[in-house]
């Protein structure tokens, strides 16, 4: 038999068998996608939304989220300095809710290239990731690297106990700090300082407590 009538028999073969089987085939993919995509989404969700955060001191329906963070060093007009020092571990009350918990930082900063840079003012959040935990700080202007001040140092309430198991195979061993900083630049061609804002995100795996309770 010649090869060319051998692979058409093949080709018509495999149709008819696609043909006779579809509608097992169809549902044997709806077995199977469905339930990935449902697990994908339920993963991919919870996590966006943690990755979303407000600055504002209450949540209402008006409150205002930030996705786009930058680090540390990609400050242009500042030098931010954070540095952890203390990690205070939550306990349990008689009623079972935790208390007494909090994450100490102090924030201090060095103007770059001598701008003319003053009110430096930060917002700290903790929250960790795929959870709806926020806990954040009244606003302060904080003061230069090595001026010592405890305007400069930030105590985040956080009862919260790490390592976090919000979802099944996620561990979560601490949140994430978000900085809203606010500062003004005098220029010399401007009447009126220009307001500056960034947002800032802080891994605390790139830190360690200087002290733990």
């Amino acid at each position: 038999m010649p090869k060319n009538t051998t692979q058409l028999n093949t080709k018509k073969s495999f149709l008819n068998w696609l043909h006779t089987y579809r509608t097992k085939l169809a549902l044997s993919m709806f077995v199977i996608l469905i339930p990935i995509m449902l697990i994908v989404i339920g993963y991919v969700s919870p996590y966006i939304q943690s990755t979303r955060v407000s600055f504002d001191s209450e949540l209402t329906d008006e409150s205002t989220y930030v996705r786009n963070f930058i680090a540390l060093d990609e400050l242009e007009d500042i030098t931010l300095y954070v540095d952890w020092l203390t990690l205070t571990k939550p306990t349990e009350n008689v009623d079972g809710n935790l208390e007494g918990g909090s994450l100490s930082f102090r924030i201090t900063y060095d103007v770059k290239n001598n701008k003319d840079i003053n009110d430096v003012t930060v917002t700290a959040v903790l929250q960790p990731l795929y959870t709806n935990i926020r806990n954040i700080t009244s606003p302060r202007v904080i003061f230069p690297y090595g001026t010592t001040s405890s305007q400069s140092i930030f105590t985040v309430v956080h009862n919260v106990s790490y390592p976090l198991n919000p979802m099944l195979f996620v561990n979560i061993n601490d949140p994430i700090l978000y900085l809203k900083i606010t500062y003004n630049e005098v220029l010399i061609d401007q009447v009126n300082p220009v307001q500056v804002t960034e947002y800032i995100r802080v891994p605390l795996s790139d830190l360690n407590p200087d002290k733990v309770n």
